[in-house]
């Protein structure tokens, strides 16, 4: 039976305290560690690397490198003293490029600096190179010391404690993958993506664009104004009914009317002088001389009765036919002078419509009659209208909306939606390969912005 131990070895044994300045360095060690531990990301982590490890190890600058995603090499995510990296700049890309050449190296070990045209004005020649190994063995990021002397042999173990804390922190934050490496191809597998690509390029597409749409009346009557006036009233309602013979459009007649009795006066007043010419024509000679002068004026009169008469009548618009009165609003015109020749409304059959489409210039593309259409209305987002391209205009004109745009004409073949209607239309053109359908936009800028 084993023997019990004596009292005295169960007593508790002394702490052996460490001197001064070694006592305050494993206190900012444990401090450093612990902070570590309590950073909530990535790069908050390695920023607290690169600035915070001079209370553990003295050095003038320091850079904390990853290794690349794609490909081989290092990339510097942090340097201290520096808020951002620039990429670009000459010290980091020599960094990366120093690094590049020892990256299968797993040991700590200095780096011999070359005479380049980056460090010229560099003051730190002494460097450090100290890798962070993966789970797997592999190294994944490291740390580059830059300093005026080389480590010594107490400060590359305070060096390696940092790394293996700083490591372990970081493939913690990652969740065990702190390079997530994308694949780098081969020859073949990038001759057999160069030969997919290719075919994929070759195929035959259809040519298309979107433009705004509405539907307009195929064959209007347009009611424009006869002369020079003031519309008094509009006697129809917008999209209203109207037979043939209907009043449509009231114009101010007073001055007309006023202009019509003082031509019947005129008019009756040269055909009493007339009359009394004729009858003096038997009486004496030098009256029937008379007589051409006074038909002559009662033509003249007659002639401006007509025309007073024919002006009076047009003071009131018809409808030459019957269908749909198409304008905006009354206020819009009543009370409003117009000139002659001003369209006012439409009249148009509800049943024979068709597509106005406002193709920008920057979507055009070679376009032939019978192309197909495809139409989406706002008022039936949820299914579109098939419809057949009609005409297209060889000058563009600019919008209401501002924008340079050719007028194209469809049919729309099945139902007929209502007049006003407005939409979206996809205009299908020819068949081209792939690649010219995605290139042909950037090739047109370039052209335009280069000038050739």
């Amino acid at each position: 039976m084993a023997s019990q131990p004596a009292p005295e070895a169960l007593r508790a044994q002394p702490i052996v305290r460490v001197a001064g300045p070694e006592q305050a360095s494993l206190a900012a060690l444990l401090q450093y560690e612990a902070e570590i531990r309590r950073q909530p990301g990535e790069a908050e982590l390695v920023y607290h690397v690169a600035n915070e490890s001079r209370r553990i190890l003295p050095y003038e600058q320091m850079f904390v490198l990853r290794h690349a995603r794609i490909g081989e090499g290092f990339c510097v995510q942090a340097a201290s003293s520096l808020a951002t990296v620039d990429r670009n700049a000459p010290l980091i890309r020599y960094v990366e490029g120093r690094v590049r050449a020892i990256e299968t190296q797993s040991e700590p070990q200095p780096l011999a600096l070359d005479d380049d045209e980056a460090l010229s004005e560099y003051p730190f020649h002494t460097w450090h190179w100290q890798p962070l190994i993966a789970a797997d063995g592999e190294v994944f990021a490291g740390l580059i010391i830059a300093r005026h002397t080389p480590l010594t042999e107490a400060e590359a173990f305070r060096l390696t404690r940092i790394a293996e804390t700083a490591g372990h922190a970081w493939r913690a934050l990652s969740g065990g993958k702190p390079v997530k490496r994308i694949k780098a191809l081969d020859a073949r597998q990038k001759k057999a993506i160069g030969v997919v690509l290719g075919v994929i390029a070759l195929l035959p597409v259809q040519m298309s664009a979107l433009a705004p749409v509405e539907v307009v009346p195929a064959r209007p009557y347009v009611i424009s104004s006869p002369f020079s006036g003031v519309v008094s009233r509009i006697a129809v309602p917008p999209s209203a009914r109207v037979t043939r013979g209907q009043l449509l459009v009231q114009f101010e007649d007073v001055k007309l009317r006023n202009e019509f009795a003082l031509a019947t006066e005129k008019r009756s007043v040269a055909r009493a002088k007339l009359e009394r010419a004729t009858t003096a024509a038997f009486g004496a000679a030098e009256e029937s001389r008379e007589i051409a002068i006074a038909r002559a004026e009662y033509d003249l009169a007659d002639a401006e009765f007509r025309y007073s008469q024919q002006l009076l009548a047009k003071t009131q618009i018809r409808a030459p036919r019957a269908g749909m009165a198409i304008y905006t609003d009354r206020r819009e015109w009543e009370g409003r002078a117009v000139d002659v020749g001003a369209p006012i409304m439409q009249i148009a059959d509800p049943r024979h419509v068709q597509l106005r489409i406002d193709l920008p210039t920057q979507a055009q593309m070679a376009l032939s009659p019978g192309s197909h259409v495809k139409v989406w209305l706002d008022s039936q987002p949820f299914w579109a209208i098939d419809a057949r391209l009609k005409e297209a205009s060889y000058q563009a004109r600019m919008t209401p909306e501002n924008v340079l745009a050719f007028a194209l004409t469809a049919t729309p073949l099945g139902q007929t939606p209502r007049i006003g209607s407005r939409g979206t239309a996809r205009v299908h053109g020819a068949w081209v390969p792939l690649f010219y359908s995605v290139l042909k936009r950037p090739i047109a800028s370039a052209r335009q912005y280069l000038g050739f």
